[in-house]
């Protein structure tokens, strides 16, 4: 031993090739269920490709394999099939526990089709025109159903907001699983967590949308009725574990991470209402997001490394 240096691929010239077949293997895996997704769901490949915004050719080498989906493409086609991302990845991600309510295989059931897309219209309608505004008609219209079949999978309007609930809850978890992955580094997993669970696009508005609602209803009913406070404490956790990693590698400060966790959630929960109701911009909440972050979770250290990146990754949109 001379004392020198040396990279692992130097020590292991072989490392970089078992890498690239690992990710070969995976890719495999991952485009033998999105197929299988894409079987149940009885869709053409070619309406895949277009929900996904890609060409043919390029779903066609993905589903072999030849090439990775984008986060953003498994998001797409999680949407479109009806399965969750942790399903297509193959279960392997522990980033977040899985929403409750939300079919983690292909459903082949042939009617699982119609009442999803009963399911997608009234959570459109309820996020943009409110529970009140909306009629059963309107969502049959929407769907493209006769207002009879709506009641045939669903008993009243209420149950199409839980239903158009569970949706915004697996729209949430499948981003995470999607983007948070990959990413290692604690402070950056944390950034890139809230950024998604921010209303700064138009889904994630919708989801707000609903998620307000939800909690005005939750407040005049029985909240035991409901798995939103159970959905809401996943997130909360996804949140806590993200900290405890944190300050085990030594970029967040001491302290108890789930009074941590619970300061942090509700001051989102308290900026997304005002972006929501026109109060605040999300420039402001981005700056005030990244501003509680430096002086109560992250290490000053840390901050000084992420400060001319962690404002754009807040204010990026999906």
């Amino acid at each position: 031993m001379n004392g020198a240096q040396t990279s692992d691929t130097e020590d292991n010239p072989h490392r970089e090739d078992d890498q690239s077949s690992e990710h070969s293997r995976s890719s495999e895996a991952t485009g033998l269920r999105v197929r299988e997704a894409i079987r149940r769901s009885g869709l053409k490949q070619r309406k895949i490709a277009a929900a996904i915004g890609i060409d043919e050719t390029k779903l066609s080498k993905a589903l072999s394999g030849r090439r990775r989906f984008t986060a953003d493409e498994l998001l797409g086609v999680a949407t479109a099939t009806g399965v969750t991302v942790r399903w297509l990845l193959g279960d392997e991600s522990q980033v977040s526990a899985p929403p409750p309510n939300t079919a983690t295989v292909p459903d082949s059931d042939e009617d699982a089709n119609p009442k999803r897309s009963i399911a997608e219209a009234a959570w459109t309608l309820f996020g943009r025109h409110g529970f009140d505004a909306v009629r059963i008609a309107d969502i049959a219209a929407a769907s493209g159903v006769s207002a009879p079949s709506i009641h045939y999978y669903f008993a009243n309007k209420s149950d199409l907001f839980d239903a158009a609930l569970d949706y915004s809850v697996k729209l949430a978890f499948d981003r995470q699983i999607a983007w948070l992955d990959e990413i290692a580094d604690p402070a950056q997993r944390l950034e890139r967590l809230l950024k998604l669970q921010s209303p700064l696009g138009r889904t994630e508005r919708g989801e707000w949308s609903i998620w307000l609602q939800a909690w005005a209803r939750l407040s005049l009913e029985d909240s035991t009725l409901s798995n939103y406070p159970l959905s809401y404490e996943r997130w909360s956790k996804t949140v806590q574990t993200t900290i405890e990693d944190g300050q085990r590698t030594g970029c967040f400060q001491a302290g108890d991470p789930r009074a941590m966790t619970d300061e942090l959630t509700s001051l989102l929960d308290g900026l997304g209402i005002k972006v929501l109701t026109g109060v605040m911009d999300t420039d402001t909440l981005s700056l005030r997001l990244r501003s509680y972050l430096g002086r109560a979770i992250v290490l000053p250290t840390t901050t000084e490394h992420t400060t001319d990146t962690s404002t754009d990754r807040l204010k990026e949109s999906s």
